[in-house]
């Protein structure tokens, strides 16, 4: 959780460290003005916009589709224990008028992203940026906690790689993983053919799978129901399953994507007595496995 501290306070706090003798010394990290260069990347599942800080990893405004924009640093080291790190917006030597902004403490985390700002404060730090600021974190070293660390990302020519970033986030998917990772279609009794909701659904886990390589495979497992003879029962659980395959890979999906399940009549999982359990098991199940 993210406390908010006057400038006096958090001064104060970082005079004590500096004068303490556990501290060793300081350690800053940050591009220099002829380098500092702002990146937009991303697609439609997610937008990103980054500048790399040599020698201790990169910081990164980050939206994904359904979530909020935060900002989130990565660093070359990992912390050996969890800590805190002191957030401000800080002048450049030009802007000689402004004064530094305490924006407050976020914890340290050993995970791959060391820092991860909520979204509030990160369109606050993005606005410090656009005025001119550089955004500056505090730190202990991550070695053996004796020497502070700051790191700073630079202003320069961030606004127009910010609206750049601003425009890929109006163009984000307005739906998740969980909305495509499995659905089910139902046939009737001698039904080759896809309805309209479930081709909408097949284009959409198609689009999906374009923006997001990050899965193992697509598995289809078809079924009839027990009425027939069992050989042609599975021969018409086929042909369904690859009806679903071909329309996948006619839409861009790679064909080495598919694992498939072709049971036909066997292992029903509704009685067959019933004509409502025979039109559920007449269905083909799509799932998105990562």
């Amino acid at each position: 959780m993210m406390i908010k501290m006057s400038i006096s306070t958090a001064i104060s706090a970082c005079f004590i460290m500096l004068l303490s003798p556990v501290w060793a010394g300081s350690q800053f990290y940050g591009a220099s003005l002829d380098n500092a260069k702002w990146i937009t990347s991303g697609n439609r599942l997610e937008c990103r916009l980054s500048q790399d800080i040599p020698g201790y990893g990169q910081a990164m405004f980050k939206h994904r589709a359904l979530n909020s924009m935060e900002f989130r640093v990565s660093s070359d080291y990992k912390p050996r224990e969890p800590s805190q790190v002191i957030l401000f917006a800080k002048p450049p030597a030009w802007k000689k008028y402004a004064n530094s902004i305490m924006l407050g403490r976020i914890p340290i985390s050993a995970n791959k992203d060391i820092m991860v700002v909520p979204e509030d404060w990160a369109y606050r730090m993005a606005l410090e940026l656009r005025e001119g600021m550089e955004a500056v974190w505090t730190h202990a070293d991550f070695a053996d906690g004796k020497d502070i660390v700051t790191a700073k990302v630079l202003p320069i020519r961030f606004e127009t790689a910010w609206r750049d970033f601003q425009q890929c986030g109006t163009h984000l998917i307005d739906y998740s993983y969980d909305d495509v990772r499995s659905s089910i279609f139902y046939f009737s009794k001698k039904g080759m053919r896809l309805g309209a909701e479930d081709k909408a659904y097949l284009n959409k886990l198609a689009e999906y799978i374009s923006l997001d390589s990050n899965y193992q495979h697509i598995r289809i497992n078809s079924h009839t129901d027990s009425r027939g003879v069992r050989r042609l029962n599975l021969s018409v659980s086929k042909k369904r399953a690859n009806m679903v395959k071909n329309y996948l890979i006619k839409k861009g999906v790679n064909a080495k994507s598919f694992v498939i399940v072709a049971r036909g009549e066997k292992k029903p999982k509704y009685n067959n007595r019933t004509a409502s359990g025979r039109a559920k098991n007449r269905r083909v199940e799509v799932r998105l496995v990562k």
